[in-house]
């Protein structure tokens, strides 16, 4: 459950705003979860009441932040332990387009182009219908071949 203070609505992405001489922070906040990729649904960082708590490490493997508390999030602002405060902005989610099972001319054509039909060269379809005649002959001719005994 997101505490109403904080702002924040279920179902509603967000993102902190970056500014100068400020940690960066490249995910995004949904349901009360801090995530860093919409593909990797593992959250990284989590809301406490107004508290965030972020799973970020030092290369030593110590919390970078103290007791891995960054700070307290109130109408979509986050203030950070040193003072600073950064805005929260509503993401609009963006749905995948495409199904993964689409062909990729599909998704890579363009709607407006118009295709041009393939049709092949008279060269071809004469060459296909002798190599097809000539298979039934021989095969016709084999078949009325009598054994010589």
């Amino acid at each position: 459950m997101i505490d109403p203070s904080t702002g924040m609505r279920p179902g509603e992405r967000y993102n902190v705003e970056s500014l100068e001489r400020t940690p960066h922070f490249p995910g995004f906040f949904l349901d009360g979860k801090y995530y860093l990729e919409p593909e990797l649904q593992t959250a990284v960082g989590w809301l406490e009441g107004l508290q965030f708590l972020y799973d970020q490490l030092d290369p030593t493997g110590e919390p970078v932040y103290p007791g891995r508390v960054v700070g307290t999030i109130e109408d979509l602002t986050l203030t950070l332990g040193d003072g600073a405060r950064l805005a929260l902005n509503t993401v609009p989610y963006e749905a995948q387009q495409y199904l993964p099972t689409q062909m990729t001319d599909d998704i890579l054509g363009d709607a407006g182009v118009e295709r041009l039909s393939i049709r092949p060269s008279a060269l071809l379809v004469v060459g296909a219908a002798l190599l097809v005649s000539g298979c039934m002959l021989a095969v016709n001719r084999l078949a009325h071949r009598r054994p010589a005994r």
